[in-house]
C-alpha cells in the first residue's frame, strides 16, 4: 500500500499543502532534516518496550516547499 502510495500519488513538484491534505499532520518525533517530514507506517516492539522494528515514509521538500524526494525506510535494532 505504502509502495503504491510512492509511486502513483506522491509526485514530484506537489506542495506542501497537498502532501498534508492527502496524509494528515505528519508525526515529525525524531531527528530529521528541517526540510523533512516523517509518517510512521510500522513499529514493533516484540517483548520489548523499545522498539525493534519499524518503517518510516520520509518526505523531503526544495526551498519552494514542493516535494522532491520520498523513501520508504525498514529499521530493525
Amino acid at each position: 500500500m505504502v509502495n503504491d502510495l510512492i509511486e502513483n500519488h506522491l509526485q514530484k513538484g506537489m506542495s506542501y499543502k497537498n502532501v498534508i491534505d492527502l496524509l494528515g499532520e505528519p508525526g515529525n518525533y525524531m531527528d530529521i532534516e528541517p526540510d523533512e517530514i516523517v509518517y510512521e507506517i510500522m513499529v514493533d516492539y516484540g517483548w520489548n518496550i523499545d522498539p525493534m522494528e519499524g518503517k518510516d515514509l520520509y518526505i523531503k521538500f526544495g526551498k519552494d516547499s514542493t516535494l522532491i524526494n520520498s523513501r520508504l525506510e525498514h529499521w530493525e535494532h
